[in-house]
């Protein structure tokens, strides 16, 4: 049984890692003690959020030196995963510039969209063509599916050492290995049995142990549209989950955590998990957090928590516990501040920027507090307003339209996602298949979200995902 240091410097959505490689067997510790990573089969450096606060916390914990010893001199296997890959570069030109580890000669630098009027986050599904041969995608066929939250990518002197690509806009670094150094800039701990692959591969290779060569170059990578995500909607009440209506009558609809084993059985892209009464009761991410941490055990997929949070503590406290990114609502209209707080400590990728919607006096505005809240803003203007402070993502929801299966506010969602260049989530009313195709198609999402459709109808992620793909939608 292989023994497993994962690095904790304050950015990695660390205890997701953990599950992932206890469900492999492995023996895993979460550590930044220098004794630990010492005893160590292999190392593992997770990471999310902004490359310049990574290193900063790792020079603050006394790691680089303990890294580059027992990696670099000593040959032990090291898996870097998103972040953790890209410190290895020499520089990374995220908020200023800053040195990196300078494993690899390469810097990180925005994604190249070229002339594509794509999002400038990546949030989602996209294919990896890997090099045949390469250990790290061993027994895997075709051109598998992994899970991407990033708007940074690694650039590379040395082409020799990329063993996975994928396209945004532009080709890009997927996967690398250079010796004993592993690096993937999707999250396989989040991408469900592709992604376990990967980690099962990680822990198998041993470099006394021959392998299959390493052939020819690097297959062409699809340049697909970008793949539609469809997202399951859980609210959290209490120690129950409720579905409301207009965010107000509620009903029962199951158990916090055996309904995220359902979709994450049923290859649902994505999951959203709000605490809707945190804000209004005053409490903060505590009950949330056990709830996270209690899903991200179970399912191996990735999870957005929201409900409560006022802080960049409170968006560390979640990250820790297992989600891959945060939805802020009532505190960023509070304090617009926060916004930006949390995109330069956690990188803007895991930002979610909640807005729900409720028509009011013939206009629409935004709502706050579960809805009980007038704030007298435009949904649009705050939409523009969150994405230039550093959201990486809207979750945009219509409350007229919530729980009532009259179809998503297609008005809405074309006018936020005209107005900004983060990816859209539509939210609110859907109650037939058609709905989530007319949410993509004519009002512009990257992604729909839906919970009615599948409490209260004979329909499954499987099945929506199938429709879509039917109608002529890029899904996974």
């Amino acid at each position: 049984m292989s023994r497993v240091a994962i690095i904790d410097y304050g950015m990695g959505n660390l205890y997701s890692v953990a599950k992932a490689f206890e469900a492999l067997h492995a023996e895993v510790v979460v550590t930044d003690d220098p004794e630990q990573i010492r005893t160590a089969d292999r190392v593992v450096l997770p990471g999310v959020g902004a490359f310049g606060e990574g290193m900063k916390n790792l020079a603050a914990r006394g790691l680089t030196k303990v890294l580059e010893n027992e990696i670099l001199c000593h040959g032990k296997p090291f898996l870097g995963i998103c972040l953790g890959m890209q410190l290895l570069a020499r520089e990374g030109f995220e908020h200023g510039h800053h040195e990196g580890l300078g494993w690899l000669k390469a810097s990180v630098r925005p994604l190249d969209l070229g002339q594509s009027r794509l999002r400038k986050i990546q949030i989602g599904w996209n294919d990896v063509a890997h090099r045949p041969g390469s250990a790290l995608f061993a027994g895997l066929q075709g051109t598998p599916s992994f899970y991407f939250v990033h708007g940074y990518h690694l650039v590379t002197d040395e082409p020799g050492s990329v063993t996975g690509v994928s396209h945004y806009g532009s080709r890009f670094v997927a996967a690398i290995q250079q010796g004993n150094i592993f690096g993937v800039q999707f999250h396989p701990e989040k991408s469900q049995e592709s992604g376990l692959a990967i980690l099962k591969n990680f822990l198998r290779w041993r470099p006394d142990l021959p392998s299959d060569p390493v052939m020819g170059d690097l297959p062409n990578v699809p340049e697909t549209s970008v793949k539609a995500r469809l997202i399951p909607t859980l609210l959290l009440e209490g120690s129950r989950l409720v579905k409301t209506v207009q965010f107000g009558l509620r009903r029962d609809v199951g158990d916090p955590v055996k309904a995220p084993m359902v979709y994450d059985a049923q290859m649902a892209d994505e999951l959203v998990y709000l605490d809707i009464t945190a804000t209004i009761e005053d409490r903060g991410v505590d009950r949330l957090e056990e709830a996270v941490r209690r899903v991200t055990g179970e399912c191996f997929m990735p999870l957005t928590a929201g409900g409560g949070i006022r802080s960049v503590e409170d968006i560390r406290q979640l990250l820790t516990a297992g989600a891959d990114k945060v939805s802020i609502n009532s505190a960023a209209v509070e304090r617009p501040a926060l916004i930006g707080e949390a995109a330069r400590l956690f990188g803007r990728q895991c930002l979610m920027v909640s807005i729900d919607v409720r028509t009011n006096h013939r206009r629409r505005e935004v709502f706050t507090h579960g809805g009980r809240r007038s704030t007298g803003l435009d949904p649009v203007e705050w939409a523009k307003q969150a994405a230039a402070a550093g959201a990486g993502e809207i979750l945009l929801t219509s409350i007229d339209r919530e729980g009532t299966f009259r179809g998503y506010d297609i008005g809405l969602t074309k006018a936020v996602t005209e107005a900004v260049d983060i990816p859209v989530v539509a939210s609110g009313g859907a109650g037939k298949l058609r709905d989530l195709v007319d949410a993509v198609v004519a009002g512009g999402a990257s992604a729909v979200a839906a919970a009615s459709l599948f409490h209260f109808r004979d329909h499954s992620p499987i099945k929506a995902k199938a429709f879509m793909k039917r109608t002529g939608i890029h899904t996974r």
